[in-house]
């Protein structure tokens, strides 16, 4: 439970700072909210309370005789089977409920935003990368322009080598648009330099923890609790009402000195309808939906952890197999390096080892970054 509670607090003390990142209008449309729900609840837990009438009348009856007449009224529910009770519980409930869907709101604009982030990061790993492959391509082009001339290939070996080439820079233009997309997109969350923000470096959360602070999770269980108050609510809407009444004015007339008068008393009162099975039926029924949605939120949040778990076991093997050719890539280097000393190998076999060596060293960058964006995906979740 400590490490439980410990998560919660870092997670709620990351996410106040991350705040300040989004634009102001965003900011303000956050601080709007949270006001409008404070009010809501305001509302909601005093909306029991009848407030005060005051009334006044001047009338005349068919001998002309003026009569007036001032009062303040009211009439106050004091006791309804937990109706009252249930209607502040709800206030409170409701309350929770939509700040829980106020922060899942701005969770995901935080995560998409760092998501961005990342995706600009594998789109520069991905044109240095696509580089190199034309450094490469164009070594090929080199090696077979000769092989051609001597006689060793024919001119589709080479037209290939050159359709390889066009088609990488091709690629070069279509992955620098991608980055331009993705810059476009981040400024819709934030006004700052996107290379000046600083992306969250996260640990990946056991399951259990993820369970216990899962957002969705805990705004299905604050839906239960709204449900039920709601049922409770209209249980006592057909139950006796036991009000407190009280009155006080004044009263003058033509024939009739002014004087002042009051009265009060309680009065019982029982609400008869031909619908009330059926209304609390439903409320009982939105109630037992509620526990439903809320296995299904479990039962999500498990597979999202588990498919979350699955694929960054698979980017760390594919890490794997990037350092084992790596080092295959150093031990044939040092190989070709020793040849091309003797002359026996030319220089652009060894320039495009290192150039093979680097793509799978950006490789491990990038599978780091893919990494990174499921535990942000997740971690974004609580």
């Amino acid at each position: 439970m400590k490490k439980i509670i410990t998560l919660s607090l870092c997670v709620i003390v990351t996410f106040a700072n991350d705040i300040d990142i989004l634009t102001n209008t965003k900011q303000q449309i956050i601080d709007l909210k949270q006001k409008q729900i404070d009010k809501k609840e305001h509302s909601n837990k005093y909306d029991w309370i009848d407030g005060a009438t005051i009334n006044g009348s001047v009338t005349k009856d068919n001998d002309d005789i003026q009569n007036d007449n001032y009062y303040i009224s009211i009439s106050q529910d004091i006791y309804r089977f937990g109706g009252i009770s249930s209607q502040i519980d709800y206030a409170n409930e409701l309350k929770r409920m939509e700040e829980i869907s106020l922060d899942i709101s701005t969770k995901d604009d935080l995560s998409t935003l760092y998501l961005l982030l990342l995706e600009i990061k594998l789109n520069d790993i991905s044109l240095e990368q696509n580089r190199l492959n034309i450094k490469n391509s164009l070594i090929e082009i080199e090696d077979k322009k000769s092989e051609y001339k001597a006689g060793e290939i024919g001119i589709s070996d080479l037209n290939e080598a050159l359709m390889t080439k066009n088609e990488l820079q091709d690629t070069t233009k279509t992955l620098q648009l991608v980055k331009l997309k993705n810059i476009a997109s981040v400024k819709k969350y934030t006004t700052r330099n996107y290379k000046s923000i600083s992306i969250p470096n996260l640990e990946l959360m056991s399951k259990d923890i993820f369970l216990e602070n899962s957002s969705s999770i805990q705004y299905a269980k604050a839906d239960i609790e709204v449900n039920n108050t709601l049922y409770k609510i209209k249980k006592s809407d057909y139950l006796p009402t036991l009000s407190t009444n009280a009155k006080y004015g004044y009263e003058k007339s033509d024939v009739m000195d002014g004087d002042n008068y009051y009265n009060y008393g309680l009065s019982i009162s029982i609400p008869l309808s031909y619908t009330s099975s059926s209304n609390i039926e439903q409320t009982k029924i939105d109630y037992l939906i509620s526990n439903q949605e809320l296995n299904n939120k479990v039962r999500d949040a498990k597979l999202t952890y588990e498919q979350t778990l699955f694929t960054i076991q698979n980017y760390k093997e594919r890490i794997d197999l990037a350092l084992e050719d790596i080092q295959l890539y150093n031990e044939l280097l040092e190989v070709n390096e020793d040849e091309y000393k003797a002359g026996y190998k030319s220089i652009n076999d060894v320039e495009a080892l290192k150039n093979s060596k680097v793509i799978r060293e950006l490789d491990i960058k990038s599978y780091k970054l893919n990494i990174s964006k499921e535990i942000i995906a997740l971690y974004y979740q609580l």
